[in-house]
């Protein structure tokens, strides 16, 4: 390969931006030598400028306004006319990118897609467009996806499986927590079982869900780290119902390390959602062999945490199921390291970053 291949992400947001998508996008720019690609991202911010980061060149876009997960911008259109690229590579679900497509008609040799979800929640907006949306997996070269279980359970994806490449997300091995701290957090809670969650305070999570169930566990404090917009609920739900004592809300932590100590203190990992496509932070806790609590959504989240292998899968909105699966690992210690071990196993052979990134030079092997 004489000359760079260029590859051009198309997507709502990225970096500094933090979200799973935006991690996959920076994973997968970490992944391709700056001496074979060179790399670019289109995205929407309205407080970041264009700039260059480790790299990569990202082209920032004024939007107007938000609506049904979607940012609307003129600038993003015009800017999308003026791209000339070997590789072309959508993240989806964003239809304004879509319908910018055909408008900007961009010059590419190769039109990837990343699909990290199904859009969820906004049907009655999403109908007219829906056709447009099932015509660009159509002209796709190639649809990157994270797990081999959200193939069969799309009908996009399931229509168009010959393209389909399965590349999922990858953790590095190394395990970045401070043993001091750690200890630190398991005095504070007064060496009980730690039982931990992270994510956005969303509807999707089902964290309301995973606190009520709590009303049900003893000898145990559910800890949650993240911030948003249903804090207020969670809290007078806390309040009402005198789980104070063993739920509390953490707040956002940003810093990597900090929230490693988290997950490094703790006993057990719950991911409590409605709706997951992956579970980039079911890796992160299972590469520190955590046994897992995820719920069945048919998705990645259920190729990364396997029942009865890495953890214990219960169904969605079921406070009685999360419950059950706190006690069982919290009364059976044997159960629980064993499940941990697997974990870290699992992660190791199938989620090291190490790994990944061979696989991703592999998706961008590119060839006229």
């Amino acid at each position: 390969m004489s000359e760079k291949t260029k590859v051009t992400h198309i997507t709502r947001y990225a970096y500094p931006h933090i979200g799973g998508i935006e991690a996959v996008i920076s994973q997968i720019n970490e992944s391709l030598p700056d001496e074979l690609f060179e790399k670019e991202v289109i995205c929407c911010s309205n407080t970041e400028k264009s700039s260059i980061e480790k790299g990569v060149k990202y082209n920032r876009c004024k939007f107007l306004f938000e609506f049904a997960a979607n940012t609307i911008s003129p600038e993003f259109i015009w800017k999308l006319s003026r791209v000339n690229t070997d590789i072309l590579h959508y993240h989806m679900p964003f239809i304004f990118a879509v319908i910018a497509h055909f408008i900007a008609r961009p010059k590419y040799k190769k039109l990837y897609i990343t699909y990290h979800g199904a859009i969820v929640g906004y049907d009655k907006y999403m109908r007219p467009f829906w056709g447009i949306y099932k015509h660009f997996y159509k002209i796709a070269d190639k649809i990157h996806v994270l797990s081999p279980t959200i193939i069969n359970s799309d009908p996009i994806l399931s229509e168009n499986k010959e393209k389909c490449e399965i590349v999922p997300y990858g953790v590095d091995l190394k395990l970045d927590y401070n043993q001091e701290e750690v200890n630190k957090i398991k005095e504070k809670y007064k060496n009980k079982k730690i039982i931990l969650a992270i994510g956005r305070f969303v509807k999707a999570k089902g964290f309301s869900y995973l606190i009520q169930a709590m009303q049900n566990v003893e000898e145990a404090f559910l800890l949650i780290i993240g911030d948003g917009p249903l804090k207020k609920d969670f809290e007078s739900y806390i309040n009402e119902n005198n789980l104070k004592d063993k739920v509390i809300l953490l707040g956002s932590i940003s810093d990597k390390k900090t929230k490693n100590n988290y997950i490094q203190a703790s006993d057990i990992f719950v991911s409590s959602s409605q709706q997951e496509s992956f579970g980039i932070v079911l890796l992160e806790a299972m590469r520190l062999g955590k046994p897992i609590i995820n719920t069945n959504l048919g998705t990645g989240v259920n190729y990364v945490s396997i029942h009865n292998e890495t953890g214990i899968t219960v169904e969605p909105k079921d406070s009685e199921e999360l419950a059950n699966a706190m006690n069982k690992l919290i009364q059976d210690n044997s159960l629980s390291i064993i499940l941990g071990q697997n974990s870290r196993k699992r992660v190791e052979n199938i989620f090291s970053f190490d790994l990944i990134k061979d696989r991703y030079k592999n998706l961008y092997d590119f060839r006229e």
